[in-house]
């Protein structure tokens, strides 16, 4: 099986022929790229692009922020492509982001922060799911007695214990997946529109341990 960061190259290459597609960082040496790596690539184009259309995929989770020429993007496919995309020109095209797309972001570079062993940043990211966790439990806990004032215990106060054994256990990767599956789980009980989507997130870590193997 090829390497993702080369082949995702490629097909950027031929969805963008008259762009100029510059890669950097990990990807142009090999013995820098490990399980958990990136793809840094950097886009100069003269017409709108679509992110998605591109990277021949969905996108699950992102961040981005705005430049002197344009966007640097940080990107997350349904697939588990982890792409950091700077690009220099009009305007970049993506879709609606979902409403947990912060949350989604923040599991998936706790995962990536854990799995290269970097506890201190991985489990803040971690413990940051948690609250947001634990907010949609004290909305929870509000609904039900009409109020948001507590003098007494909830029925929902157990629920910081199922925070804490978060970090009961060795902190893998698979500790960011967990923490945004009660996230996603909690607030699915208080926001009926709400479906917790994992799937870019199983993706990465899929990925990341075929690399290992």
């Amino acid at each position: 099986m090829g390497d993702w960061r080369h082949e995702t190259l490629a097909q950027l290459r031929t969805a963008l022929p008259t762009g100029a597609v510059e890669p950097y960082g990990s990807v142009t040496g090999a013995d820098a790229l490990d399980p958990w790596s990136d793809l840094d690539v950097r886009v100069v184009t003269h017409e709108p692009l679509d992110v998605e259309r591109v990277l021949g995929a969905p996108l699950w989770a992102w961040q981005g922020s705005s430049t002197e020429s344009g966007q640097q993007l940080r990107l997350v496919t349904r697939d588990g492509r982890r792409v950091d995309l700077t690009v220099d020109g009009p305007s970049v095209l993506l879709p609606e982001p979902p409403s947990d797309v912060d949350v989604r972001f923040d599991a998936v570079l706790a995962a990536t922060r854990l799995g290269r062993g970097n506890l201190l940043i991985g489990l803040h990211l971690v413990l940051g799911i948690g609250r947001e966790a634990l907010v949609q439990s004290m909305v929870r806990a509000d609904l039900a007695a009409g109020t948001v004032h507590h003098r007494l215990p909830t029925p929902y106060d157990d629920r910081a214990a199922d925070v804490a054994a978060l970090t009961a256990g060795a902190l893998d990767p698979t500790v960011a997946l967990r923490a945004y599956e009660l996230y996603g789980r909690w607030r699915a009980e208080v926001d009926p529109g709400y479906r917790p989507d994992p799937a870019g997130l199983v993706a990465v870590l899929r990925r990341a341990a075929d690399r290992v193997r």
